[in-house]
């Protein structure tokens, strides 16, 4: 049985000794698990553009009648008057325009436009994320295993490139896929199932060929039982994370990230391999 005091000793010792290293590992790691990709809001952008749109212009009739009784000087003032509010006139009823006069079919092909735009922003980030940014998380995962027991190779980064690719993106993928689902019936489900399927990155660098459904299967053995101590775990280094605040990101950077990711696989030998309880 492990103890949270095993493995971040474990983990620190491990980080310590390969310090540097360490460091621009969890910092490479930091940048893809933090950015992910996010959504850029298109509102406001129907409004601009359907008053750009050509309307009918609107014509002013000119009300005023002639009398005989005005004096010249007096229809001149009056005529210079009737000009200037005819023009501002015509600016505001170009502006006014009828909704029934708007083109239907002009603000249809905007919109197919705008989501279009968006659908392929979203397919591109999913396709980065699933192909690439995965794919990297679970070479500097393995980086900090291997950084366990031995001094670790910065070429661990890209491992999975090289070692049975399609099924590690598939399985990834998948992950993500599934806690996103969870999530949907509230956050609580989401949550638990992330601490569930936490192992998979560990696993699939340990037996990149082992099939998806095994490494959900082990994963889930691995944390069984074990999901509420990861959590204590974590809030563990809540402390750390406030003092990095303070040193706007500083400490995160040089410390405390390569310190987590160190312990997180130190938890992942625990689990494998087991401890003797202190």
């Amino acid at each position: 049985m492990w103890t949270r005091k095993q493995v971040k000793t474990r983990g620190k010792k491990a980080f310590k000794r390969n310090y540097w290293k360490s460091v621009l590992i969890a910092l490479i790691l930091s940048f893809i698990i933090g950015g992910s990709a996010g959504s850029n809001g298109a509102s406001g952008t129907f409004g601009q553009l359907t008053n750009s749109i050509p309307g009918h212009q609107v014509e002013v009739e000119d009300t005023s009648e002639g009398d005989d009784g005005v004096l010249i000087g007096e229809a001149d003032e009056t005529e210079d008057a009737n000009e200037e509010e005819d023009a501002a006139a015509s600016d505001t009823t170009e502006i006014n325009i009828d909704s029934k006069d708007l083109p239907a079919g002009a603000i249809i092909s905007i919109m197919v436009i705008v989501t279009i735009i968006v659908l392929a922003i979203v397919a591109f980030a999913l396709a980065l994320d699933a192909f690439i940014f995965n794919p990297l998380e679970l070479g500097c995962q393995r980086y900090f295993f291997k950084n366990l027991d031995e001094d670790a190779k910065f070429s661990n980064v890209v491992f999975a490139f090289d070692h049975s690719y399609k099924n590690i993106a598939k399985t990834m993928f998948l992950r993500d896929l599934y806690i996103v689902l969870w999530s949907l019936l509230f956050v609580i489900p989401g949550i638990i199932k992330s601490y569930e399927y936490r192992m998979i990155p560990y696993i699939l660098a340990d037996n990149p060929e082992m099939p998806t459904e095994e490494v959900f299967a082990e994963s889930k053995r691995l944390m069984s039982g074990n999901k509420w101590k990861a959590f204590v775990l974590d809030l563990s280094f809540i402390g750390w994370q406030l003092l990095s605040i303070l040193t706007c990101g500083i400490l995160s950077i040089f410390y405390v990230d390569p310190y987590q990711y160190s312990t997180n696989a130190a938890l992942y030998e625990a689990l494998k391999y087991g401890t003797e309880e202190a």
